[in-house]
């Protein structure tokens, strides 16, 4: 049967153009899903390295913020200056164990007083925390390592009125 608008038979291709594009397209097959292969690796790979290793300085940035400002408060409170450096390196101990870094808690925080001890009534304390995170594959462009150094500091200020006989030596 013909179609009345072409006089051909339905279905039958015109000319050449049908076979061509037949014969193209059959060697085509499979190369979208090397191509999205090829494409996944290029793109998805760098972006997973780039949240891991933002995830991990970010969990620095957070503990350097927590322990910046608890070992100010310890030292603006606690009276006796080794039992606040105690008390310290136990938070930090604790602190970057967990956010799951690896560093050393007796390196990692600096106190500065403006008197001695650190509790004296109107003393200003500081405590500045530097916690290195280790970056893998950026050794050469950072140098050594490859460590990126996170920070934070907090001050605190010992209550003008505080109990002087609290204080170790004051009178009692």
């Amino acid at each position: 049967m013909r179609s009345p608008v072409s006089g051909r038979a339905p279905g039958r291709a015109t000319g050449l153009a049908r076979p061509v594009i037949a014969r193209r397209l059959r060697g085509e097959r499979g190369n979208a899903i090397v191509e999205f292969v090829v494409l996944a690796v290029v793109l998805l790979l760098p972006c997973l390295y780039l949240v891991l290793t933002l995830g991990g300085v970010q969990s620095a940035v957070f503990a350097a913020d927590v322990l910046a400002r608890d070992a100010a408060r310890i030292h603006a409170t606690e009276p006796d200056p080794a039992r606040a450096g105690a008390r310290t390196r136990e938070l930090a101990a604790q602190v970057l164990e967990d956010y799951g870094l690896d560093a050393d808690p007796d390196d990692v925080v600096t106190i500065t007083c403006s008197a001695s001890p650190c509790a004296s009534p109107g003393a200003d304390v500081r405590a500045q925390v530097t916690i290195p995170v280790q970056v893998p594959g950026l050794g050469p462009v950072l140098g050594g390592a490859g460590a990126v150094h996170v920070g934070a500091a907090h001050d605190a200020r010992v209550d003008r009125y505080r109990d002087v006989a609290a204080q170790p030596g004051g009178p009692r």
